[in-house]
Protein backbone atom coordinates (compact mmCIF):
# COMPACT_ATOMS: atom_id res chain seq x y z
CA UNK A 1 0.00 0.00 0.00
CA UNK A 2 1.39 3.61 -0.77
CA UNK A 3 2.34 5.84 2.04
CA UNK A 4 -0.61 8.02 2.75
CA UNK A 5 -3.66 5.89 1.90
CA UNK A 6 -5.61 4.61 4.06
CA UNK A 7 -6.69 0.58 3.76
CA UNK A 8 -10.03 1.24 2.12
CA UNK A 9 -8.73 3.87 -0.47
CA UNK A 10 -8.51 3.40 -4.02
CA UNK A 11 -6.26 5.35 -6.56
CA UNK A 12 -8.63 7.90 -7.32
CA UNK A 13 -9.52 9.34 -3.29
CA UNK A 14 -12.40 7.16 -3.44
CA UNK A 15 -13.14 4.81 -0.24
CA UNK A 16 -14.16 1.15 -1.11
CA UNK A 17 -16.46 0.79 1.91
CA UNK A 18 -20.12 -0.27 1.31
CA UNK A 19 -22.72 2.17 2.98
CA UNK A 20 -24.32 0.03 5.86
CA UNK A 21 -27.14 -2.20 5.29
CA UNK A 22 -30.71 -0.58 6.03
CA UNK A 23 -31.32 -3.23 8.63
CA UNK A 24 -27.97 -2.41 10.36
CA UNK A 25 -29.05 1.08 10.37
CA UNK A 26 -32.40 0.88 11.42
CA UNK A 27 -31.30 -1.72 14.66
CA UNK A 28 -28.71 0.85 15.17
CA UNK A 29 -31.31 3.71 15.34
CA UNK A 30 -33.33 2.19 17.59
CA UNK A 31 -30.95 0.83 20.15
CA UNK A 32 -29.89 4.62 20.34
CA UNK A 33 -33.14 5.51 20.88
CA UNK A 34 -33.81 3.10 23.28
CA UNK A 35 -30.64 4.43 25.64
CA UNK A 36 -31.78 7.52 25.45
CA UNK A 37 -34.54 6.57 27.08
CA UNK A 38 -33.33 4.61 29.84
CA UNK A 39 -31.36 7.54 30.40
CA UNK A 40 -34.44 9.77 31.06
CA UNK A 41 -36.26 7.29 33.10
CA UNK A 42 -33.33 6.86 34.81
CA UNK A 43 -32.66 10.77 35.56
CA UNK A 44 -36.25 10.87 36.64
CA UNK A 45 -36.32 8.12 38.77
CA UNK A 46 -32.93 9.90 40.16
CA UNK A 47 -35.00 12.59 40.57
CA UNK A 48 -37.62 11.38 42.59
CA UNK A 49 -35.04 8.93 45.03
CA UNK A 50 -33.05 12.85 45.96
CA UNK A 51 -36.52 14.80 47.04
CA UNK A 52 -37.43 11.72 49.02
CA UNK A 53 -34.30 11.39 50.61
CA UNK A 54 -33.73 15.52 50.72
CA UNK A 55 -36.74 17.12 51.14
CA UNK A 56 -39.20 15.20 51.59
CA UNK A 57 -39.66 15.02 55.60
CA UNK A 58 -39.81 18.54 55.41
CA UNK A 59 -42.30 18.65 52.50
CA UNK A 60 -39.77 21.32 50.19
CA UNK A 61 -39.04 21.14 46.68
CA UNK A 62 -42.56 19.91 45.71
CA UNK A 63 -42.00 20.62 41.93
CA UNK A 64 -39.37 17.85 41.92
CA UNK A 65 -42.44 15.40 42.40
CA UNK A 66 -44.10 15.95 39.27
CA UNK A 67 -41.24 16.60 37.05
CA UNK A 68 -39.36 13.06 38.25
CA UNK A 69 -42.62 11.29 37.19
CA UNK A 70 -42.90 13.13 34.07
CA UNK A 71 -39.29 11.80 32.98
CA UNK A 72 -39.98 8.53 34.88
CA UNK A 73 -43.03 7.76 32.39
CA UNK A 74 -42.48 9.82 29.22
CA UNK A 75 -40.10 7.12 28.18
CA UNK A 76 -42.23 4.26 28.55
CA UNK A 77 -44.77 6.18 26.64
CA UNK A 78 -42.80 6.81 24.19
CA UNK A 79 -40.99 3.20 23.81
CA UNK A 80 -44.10 1.27 23.98
CA UNK A 81 -45.52 3.66 20.96
CA UNK A 82 -42.08 3.24 19.29
CA UNK A 83 -42.16 -0.40 19.23
CA UNK A 84 -45.80 -1.21 19.04
CA UNK A 85 -45.99 0.90 15.47
CA UNK A 86 -42.82 1.48 13.97
CA UNK A 87 -40.31 -0.77 15.55
CA UNK A 88 -39.15 -4.45 15.71
CA UNK A 89 -43.20 -5.06 16.61
CA UNK A 90 -44.28 -4.13 13.09
CA UNK A 91 -42.50 -7.07 11.22
CA UNK A 92 -44.73 -9.34 13.24
CA UNK A 93 -47.92 -7.40 13.36
CA UNK A 94 -47.43 -6.82 9.25
CA UNK A 95 -46.65 -9.95 8.07
CA UNK A 96 -48.94 -12.37 6.02
CA UNK A 97 -51.24 -14.80 7.53
CA UNK A 98 -50.63 -17.94 6.15
CA UNK A 99 -53.68 -20.00 5.95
Amino acid sequence: MPVGRSAGEKEGGTTTAAAPPAETTRWSSLAATTASLVAIGLGGAALLVWWVLAFHPANARLWMVPAGLVLLGTPILAWLSLCLYAGPCTAVRDAPVHV
